[in-house]
């Protein structure tokens, strides 16, 4: 039921299909059939249903069925899974007001839906390891475990190759543009390589493909530095270190948190309503779901949730103003 999703090149081929598919649903005639009103708000279907958006997980399948039929049983209405193929399909969806509830959703694109307009509060976080107290992941500053002693700060990574993983990349592109450029170094773009990609002046980007990739080539020497997200770093015997494992008195940049996949509702919903779903659904445990009777599939892989606000997505949300980062980061910033 969480996401780890490292680029947003999951589906991508298929984002054109879904977009227009979610559009198509807009210009229908009837409006009670996609936007029912009620007196004391508005649902995206009708007064009887919450519709429950998010990504499908690898399979094709629903990653958030248990958590749908606990608020269908907490609320007493009936919940309805809207699929969307790619974050663009997603914030299409939400614009369009065709969602009441979603989740799964990256934490830049959520930034994203809200700097277009998007009607919806920030109610949660999802965990996305066992164990967590703060919802995320993190972004990893690498360097050659052979090679900790020469790179010990952020700053240094100026004048080199650096692996990054993709341009669509949250933790392993966008992140590491904050980093860059807090540590002093310039990450305007300076135009576009032979592939599209954006290149710089203070730095050479190599785009290894997946965060993997990054730690390998970094490792290998193929690049002098790089970034990848802890799942790929923190690997045994993968031959890179962080800039902060390097020196503890770095620049401490090194290590960013990389805020958890949101979950929202509606604003445009009933208050009282909303009020009802921000209760159920801010700090809830797989313990609870389970003790309302319902079973949490391994395959969803639900590890719970923590309540959060808008303001713990603001590095993304101030990162996606500054015209540099931005204008690098333009898949990620939308």
């Amino acid at each position: 039921m969480h996401f780890r999703i490292r680029t947003k090149t999951l589906a991508v081929a298929a984002a054109s299909v879904a977009l227009v598919a979610v559009l198509a649903g807009c210009s229908t005639t009837s409006d009670s059939a996609t936007s029912a009103s009620s007196a004391k708000g508005t649902f995206a279907q009708d007064s009887n249903t919450l519709v429950f958006s998010s990504l499908p997980s690898e399979d094709g399948s629903d990653p958030n069925g248990a958590m749908e039929q606990y608020i269908a049983k907490e609320t007493g209405l009936k919940t309805k899974y809207l699929p969307t193929t790619s974050y663009t399909s997603l914030i299409a969806a939400v614009l369009a007001g065709k969602v009441d509830i979603a989740a799964g959703w990256g934490a830049a694109s959520y930034t994203t839906a809200v700097a277009k307009g998007a009607k919806i509060d920030m109610i949660a976080a999802q965990y996305s390891e066992p164990g967590q107290t703060t919802p995320g992941y993190y972004s990893g500053a690498i360097v050659a475990t052979k090679n900790a002693s020469k790179y010990q700060t952020v700053s240094q990574f100026k004048g080199k190759k650096i692996c990054f993983v993709d341009p669509t990349s949250t933790s392993g592109f966008f992140f590491p543009l904050l980093a860059l450029k807090a540590a002093g170094i310039d990450v305007t773009p300076t135009g576009t390589d032979a592939s599209g990609n954006p290149t710089f002046k203070d730095f050479t980007a190599y785009f290894a493909g997946s965060h993997p990739k990054s730690v390998q080539s970094v490792a290998n020497g193929q690049c002098d530095v790089g970034f990848a997200d802890d799942e790929a770093y923190g690997v045994k015997n993968s031959g890179v270190v962080t800039v902060k494992d390097a020196k503890t008195t770095g620049d401490g940049l090194g290590v960013q948190l990389v805020p958890g996949a949101p979950v929202t509702i509606s604003s445009t919903l009933p208050a009282a309503l909303k009020t009802k779903l921000t209760k159920l659904l801010a700090n809830l445990t797989p313990d609870q779901v389970k003790a309302a009777g319902i079973a949490v599939p391994a395959s969803e892989d639900f590890l719970g949730q923590k309540a959060e606000n808008s303001s713990f997505y603001k590095q993304i949300a101030d990162g996606c103003k500054d015209p540099s980062i931005s204008k690098a980061a333009s898949a990620v910033c939308g």
